[in-house]
């Protein structure tokens, strides 16, 4: 199945209006029912889209958001497109193509797999001007025909992974460490070279353990601790030791050409949230969380 076969000329727009997500909403909504018989339309399909936005973001980082709307009855999958010259806000990500995807209750594989399809076109900055240079559905159509984007069978990490995350230098001191975890919110970082060759990874356990002195791992029980001193040799050597020094060296990566199920096994049995993505000449390309796949696969 081409990306191209489950679109309609008539319901892609081009706005170069300031528009909030809910008028762009709004916008896709009545051009979708007017020329669409769905089982739900109007406000009841407006009230659907916002109680999916409401669960967790459809945006990505390649500013593209897209909400999706499982119907009952609704035998059938159709895409909504609007791409907006004034990007919109959806919490902090730049939004410039809003993809609004209404599917049937049992096509959730479906949807996965058209998600994968449009981030691919969503990571070409190229194309994506191109696209929404275009002004008209049916030359979007085209265009988009041309390219013979095939609706995969399955997602790979690659899909859903975070692209170009935020890494650091085996080199860099532990003081610079501690200021990205925290100004970041994010508890673990990659670690590569020069090349953005994988290394290994740093987390925010890493920094802590600094600051617990070997005698107290050897215990079984700290609770009689109440003050803050055994943390006190973090303070010291923030400026003096490196993330070499601290770093996992030998910890486990995954491909981007996993399998979700794959991610899920590995970090259920290695205890692990996160994970670094690394393709084969060695290279960092991604990181992906747990908290990715549940949003992004699981409540999509």
């Amino acid at each position: 199945m081409l990306l191209s076969d489950l679109l309609d000329a008539k319901s892609i727009l081009h706005e170069n209006r300031v528009l909030t997500r809910e008028q762009v909403y709004h916008l896709l909504v009545e051009r979708i029912c007017y020329h669409r018989r769905l089982p739900v339309c109007g406000e009841g399909l407006m009230q659907l889209i916002l109680e999916r936005d409401r669960q967790s973001s459809t945006a990505y980082a390649t500013g593209i958001a897209i909400p999706h709307v499982r119907m009952e009855n609704f035998h059938d999958t159709m895409i909504g497109m609007a791409f907006v010259q004034n990007p919109i806000d959806y919490d902090g990500q730049k939004v410039h193509w809003v993809c609004l995807v209404i599917t049937d209750k049992s096509s959730s594989n479906i949807y996965l797999n058209l998600v994968a399809a449009l981030l691919k076109v969503s990571k070409d900055a190229p194309l994506m001007r191109e696209l929404g240079e275009l002004r008209d559905g049916h030359a979007v159509m085209q265009r988009l025909h041309k390219l013979d984007i095939r609706i995969k069978k399955e997602i790979t990490l690659g899909d859903i992974m975070v692209n170009e995350p935020i890494t650091i230098s085996p080199d860099a001191k532990l003081s610079e460490l501690s200021a990205i975890l925290c100004s970041k919110e994010i508890s673990f970082l990659p670690v590569v070279d020069e090349n953005n060759r994988y290394l290994g990874e740093v987390s925010i356990l890493n920094l802590l353990k600094v600051g617990v002195p070997d005698y107290l791992m050897m215990l079984d029980n700290v609770s009689f601790l109440r003050s803050y001193e055994p943390l006190e040799k973090l303070f010291e050597q923030e400026d003096t030791l490196t993330v070499r020094d601290i770093m996992s060296k030998e910890e486990e990566f995954l491909n981007p050409q996993s399998s979700i199920p794959e991610a899920v096994f590995e970090m259920i049995q290695h205890h692990k949230r996160f994970y670094s993505v690394v393709d084969d000449a060695h290279k960092l390309v991604g990181v992906v969380t747990a908290s990715d796949i549940f949003r992004k696969v699981i409540k999509a």
